[in-house]
């Protein structure tokens, strides 16, 4: 077959921005997707008619006709129920995602879209879909040619509900077919409450779907016993295609499901400790590979040796030593179960899944979902905490201690093997370096960790010791080329680490809370240089400011910057706060209302890295913003990539029609600052024009200028 000959797979999107299409055209398609389009929930339900896509996107946020209705319009459609759909919401919302899934959405993907991870996701769901059509396809044909076996049958009649059922399902049901009110309500009496809503979805999906289908659920039977039972449901039509009755077996598989999950106990859960066991962990590790890979994320296993156990047999015997096990057992899932770092969506029954024994006093975890390598770095230091405690076992109090190894996912190993090979062999090497203390697989890491503990704690001197330095970024009009402002940058001079940039301690500052003193510090300085610029007759320019999400989610915010603003006698005008996209869109009422104060007060509100985020025209129109910068991402290319351009043109655009000034920053070279020259585009940021310089120097610039 001629390669040109073979269908591309089809991709649905169905979203109100233009943004959105601009995206999904330019990276699906150069993935070897087919993309179509439709603006809303009526025009998507239409195009699914039309097209038969292989796969849909849905965005939540849309007028008249939103995702959740339009996610239950399309799996309305006959056919529809094994099409992959994918909800694109703003945020990680509970209750967005439940009635996403209630819809009929197969997942859900949140904003700013990771379109290199999205693109991944849409082959294997594609792949996944064809597999489950294929396999459903297997188990029907497998199903009919079991009937035969199976203990019990009945039929339900749809013309008069007449139920029947042979005397095997009463012996089954332990009912006496004398007594006993046969009919669909008394049957799903029987069934064990939790499963009644899924039989009866059961049936309802038979019915619909006209196929057959196999359920699995319990029954609580006429003397107060619990079974598990399962039954075939079969449609049954007439000539003219009409359904006139129901049939299938049922067959009591109690014995078959408590054989399974007392093989599966012993196969997968550690005797002594309850915990899962090496072969668990392994199928655990696999799910976290396949989810890591999926997603781009990163993950830790984390090998575990208890110091001294030896000493604990020998001295006080196994019965000890096994209750020694379970202390560190409960101490390790409820210590893990409390803290920020380890994953909680790896559960298996009653389970902590990120623990496990693999024998002897040799334990694994599992870090998931890991924000920055050195994160398993803290989880070890708890551990070691949590396990050092002393313990008072039959009178005995015993001291241990731990050894922990650290493989990381995905330059420690690309498969579960290998990273608890890694991890095993860190760990020796953590006892030989003295025991009681942890060490990575790769001695960079090691460093790494160390060079954050480090830098944690100079931080906390930062402020107190006036380390920190802001440098200012000229920002020019286009057309005039006059100086209008300047974006206020923090830089840190440390005696002991040497000169740092933003990038090398903003996002520690921001897991540990010292962005709160930062960002104090930052709107303290600019105001007090302000006043010093107006004291000298300088005149008027507007200076930026960055905040981060945690700042302006203290309630103490508001108060503090009008504070800051009375005891400098400032008028609040000049001031310009920017924020990201995805910082007003975590909790976009409670940020609102900030904004508004903000806006009150006279203070200027810009978006910073414009397009990189969720680019909604929604939050545009309802946020009080004054401003906005398009990201350096599209700058780059703009002079030669006709995407980027028409990008820039269309940002141009909806800035103008909501009123909103645009700044482009990362301007870099002449012909990038010759186009943005020829748009709309009103003021320019980069080096093309200078880069950010300490105060002094700024000062003298403005003079020049």
């Amino acid at each position: 077959m001629n390669q040109s000959e073979i269908a591309l797979p089809l991709v649905l999107v169905i979203d109100d921005d233009q943004t959105i299409h601009l995206w999904a055209k330019r990276h699906l398609s150069a993935a070897g997707f087919e993309v179509v389009f439709a603006i809303n929930g009526h025009e998507g339900v239409d195009a699914f008619k039309k097209y038969s896509p292989d796969i849909i996107l849905v965005d939540i946020e849309m007028p008249e006709m939103d995702g959740f209705a339009t996610c239950s319009g399309i799996r309305s459609v006959p056919g529809s129920s094994n099409t992959p759909l994918l909800m694109i919401t703003g945020t990680e919302d509970a209750e967005r995602i439940e009635r996403s899934y209630l819809a009929g959405a197969t997942d859900f993907i949140v904003k700013p879209i990771n379109w290199q991870v999205l693109i991944h996701r849409l082959r294997y769901m594609i792949k996944a879909s064809k597999v489950f059509l294929q396999l459903e396809k297997s188990e029907s044909r497998l199903s009919k040619a079991q009937q035969m076996a199976r203990l019990g049958h009945w039929e339900l009649r749809i013309v008069d509900d007449n139920l029947y059922w042979s005397d095997e399902i009463y012996k089954i049901f332990e009912q006496n077919s004398d007594s006993f009110t046969l009919d669909q309500p008394g049957f799903l009496n029987m069934v064990h409450a939790a499963d009644r809503l899924y039989v009866d979805e059961g049936f309802e999906k038979a019915i619909k779907n006209g196929t057959g289908l196999t359920i699995e659920y319990r029954i609580i039977t006429g003397t107060g016993k619990q079974r598990f039972v399962s039954q075939h449901i079969e449609i049954i039509k007439n000539q003219q295609d009409q359904l006139v009755a129901l049939t299938g077996t049922i067959q009591d598989i109690t014995e078959r499901k408590d054989h399974e999950n007392q093989v599966r106990h012993l196969a997968y859960y550690d005797v002594i400790t309850g915990l899962p066991n090496r072969t668990c962990f392994l199928e655990l590790l696999s799910t976290a590979l396949e989810l890591a890979k999926r997603n781009g994320r990163s993950f830790a296993v984390l090998f575990l040796d208890l110091d001294g156990f030896k000493g604990v047999n020998d001295t006080y015997g196994h019965h000890v030593g096994d209750l020694l096990l379970k202390e560190v057992s409960r101490r390790l899932t409820e210590g893990l179960r409390r803290s920020d770092i380890a994953s909680r969506y790896l559960h298996h029954h009653n389970y902590i899944a990120d623990v496990a024994r693999l024998g002897g006093d040799e334990f694994t975890i599992l870090l998931n979902e890991l924000t920055q390598p050195e994160d398993a770095a803290i989880a070890a230091r708890n551990i070691l905490k949590w396990i050092s405690e002393p313990v008072l076992l039959e009178d005995h109090k015993i001291f241990s201690g731990a050894s922990i190894g650290i493989a990381l996912f995905s330059q420690d190993g690309q498969d579960g093997e290998t990273l608890l090979k890694n991890a095993d062999v860190a760990m020796y090497h953590a006892k030989k370096m003295g025991k009681g203390n942890f060490q990575f697989f790769h001695d960079f890491m090691n460093i790494k960790a160390k060079k954050r503990m480090e830098l944690e704690n100079y931080m906390h001197q930062a402020v107190a010791n006036n380390e920190l330095q802001l440098y200012y970024q000229p920002v020019i009009k286009s057309v005039t080329g006059e100086l209008i402002g300047a974006e206020a940058l923090m830089r840190w001079e440390s005696p002991q680490l040497g000169f740092l940039y933003p990038v090398d301690f903003i996002s520690l500052a921001e897991e540990n809370g010292m962005i709160l003193k930062f960002g104090e510090w930052a709107i303290h300085e600019v105001c007090r240089q302000y006043q010093d610029w107006q004291k000298k007759g300088m005149g008027y320019l507007s200076i930026a400011v960055n905040l981060s999400s945690l700042q302006l989610n203290q309630i103490s915010f508001v108060p503090m910057l009008k504070a800051i603003l009375n005891e400098y006698q400032l008028d609040p005008a000049f001031l310009v706060l920017e924020l990201t996209e995805t910082m007003i869109m975590v909790d976009s009422e409670k940020i609102l209302g900030t904004l508004l104060e903000l806006k009150k007060m006279g203070i200027k509100l810009s978006i910073d890295d414009f397009g990189t985020g969720y680019s909604s025209l929604s939050y545009l129109k309802r946020f009080p913003l004054d401003s906005l910068k398009i990201d350096r991402s599209f700058i780059k290319d703009v002079t030669n990539n006709s995407e980027d351009a028409a990008i820039v043109d269309a940002i141009l655009a909806l800035a103008a029609a909501l009123n909103l000034q645009v700044i482009a920053e990362g301007v870099e070279t002449g012909l990038q600052k010759e186009f943005l020259e020829n748009t709309a585009c009103q003021a320019i940021q980069g080096n093309v024009f200078a880069k950010p310089m300490p105060m002094a120097d700024f000062q003298e610039y403005w003079k020049s200028h």
